[in-house]
């Protein structure tokens, strides 16, 4: 494997244009990226036919090369062992000059980007603590009274501990990703949702500790780091280790305290409200949101919807909202084991047959560019699929206790295991069903 690793590294550093050509390495948990000096020398195609590529992404002046969880660590290491390149080295110069040039470089995607950035860190804590949820709550319904003995107490601590935190973790992230002090996010988040605020009152409001939740934090912290390099450009050296952070906070306390929570709680009622309203009385539409969900993940917009899910669960305790979104990927299941069963061509069955395992687990992407997109209509059928599945899914109002997750994965942390594995089962079939109706060109070898 060691060999077969190193085999693929070298041949993408070839194809990349050589090591000379390679301004940053990084790796996530599918994709090794890289971002390239000068994307004319790239060959993209030659990469998508390297044996265990399931596909690329060109993301602005970054080549993604889609390996699978796992392998992508391993893949990238090669290469820092090949070239000498680390990971995590950044010419930010290169990297924001062709960034800003960039078509897609909207907005809206590079507000949806630092969302990712925020929240995406948190996900081991979600993961472990969504889990021990699952335990501390099955544990005590099969024994009662057991959350009151001194193990039912640690259990339910470590279990419900990063939903305590939440704020002042989203708080850090969010100055650090905008380019403030972390710590002064930290700060106002804690004075946000602070208990010594309840009963009291600025300019005739009253102030709601943690009204918005997450929502408010992210606003306030984010401005707070613009405004925190505002006031740094023109406080004097000798006093801007003190006046700049005292000054920072005191403004947003007052801002956010006046204007950001209250903004932050309409913000987040309207979301429950209305994520509610479906769940409750038109369940059948809720497929809608699953049905542009596979769109957000090709364009890394889906990250956005953590904050949401984490509102709501901050809320209501539970989000109904993620199990229905993340029938799309059940619903790529089910059409790219359609398409394992009828195409001819070898390296594409070799592709979705490695890719099925970590689908099912909630990884879309190998299946996504390995399959999915290329090939058109299985696209399309992934997307109705699961979008029947996600009406499915709210029609049973099984809800989830984490806000990021998919796959057999979460469901061990919903409200109902049974009926979430019910919505899985529904979101494959139709997946399966609806591709084999609709067809695909079987690509030549």
């Amino acid at each position: 494997m060691s060999e077969e690793n190193k085999l693929l590294a070298k041949s993408i550093v070839e194809n990349v244009g050589g090591k000379e050509n390679i301004a940053i390495l990084e790796n996530c948990m599918t994709r090794v990226r890289l971002t390239v000096k000068d994307m004319s020398k790239t060959k993209v195609e030659a990469i998508k036919a390297l044996e265990g590529v399931f596909g690329v992404v060109e993301v602005n002046n970054s080549v993604q090369v889609i390996v699978g969880p796992g392998k992508s660590s391993k893949v990238a290491q090669q290469i820092t062992d090949l070239t000498g390149i680390k990971r995590g080295v950044v010419e930010e110069a290169i990297l924001l000059k062709e960034a800003n040039k960039a078509k897609n470089n909207t907005p809206v995607k590079n507000a949806m980007k630092k969302i990712a950035n925020i929240f995406i860190p948190i996900l081991p804590a979600f993961i472990a603590c969504g889990l021990m949820v699952a335990i501390f709550e099955s544990s005590y319904v099969a024994m009662p009274g057991f959350q009151d003995t001194s193990i039912g107490k640690i259990m339910g601590t470590f279990a419900y501990s990063v939903f305590t935190i939440l704020p002042i973790i989203v708080g850090y992230n969010t100055c650090k990703e905008y380019g403030g002090s972390p710590i002064i996010g930290a700060v106002l988040a804690g004075i946000l949702t602070s208990g010594s605020l309840a009963g009291a009152t600025l300019f005739g409001i009253n102030i709601v500790p943690g009204r918005g939740g997450v929502i408010s934090v992210l606003i306030v912290a984010a401005l707070a780091a613009v405004l925190e390099k505002k006031i740094r450009k023109f406080m004097p050296e000798f006093l801007d280790m003190f006046m700049t952070p005292l000054l920072t906070i005191s403004i947003m306390t007052l801002v956010g305290l006046l204007i950001f929570q209250p903004l932050g709680g309409f913000i987040s009622e309207s979301i429950g409200a209305f994520v509610s309203y479906i769940i409750y009385k038109v369940p059948a539409l809720a497929g809608l949101a699953t049905l542009v969900y596979l769109p957000l993940v090709m364009t890394g917009m889906h990250h956005g919807l953590i904050a949401v899910n984490a509102q709501l669960i901050a809320d209501f305790g539970v989000t109904y909202l993620l199990p229905v979104t993340c029938m799309a990927g059940a619903g790529q299941v089910g059409a790219a084991f359609a398409v394992y069963l009828k195409t001819k061509n070898i390296r594409l069955k070799k592709v979705i047959k490695n890719a099925l395992p970590v689908g099912m687990l909630g990884i879309g992407e190998p299946l996504m560019w390995g399959c999915t997109i290329p090939l058109g209509r299985p696209f399309i059928a992934s997307c109705i699929g699961g979008a029947i599945g996600g009406s499915a899914m709210a029609l049973m109002r099984v809800a989830a206790k984490v806000p990021e997750l998919s796959g057999i994965p979460l469901a061990f942390i919903t409200t109902n295991i049974p009926l979430y594995f019910v919505g899985l089962g529904i979101s494959y079939l139709c997946g399966f069903v609806i591709c084999n109706l609709m067809g695909f060109d079987d690509p030549q070898e």
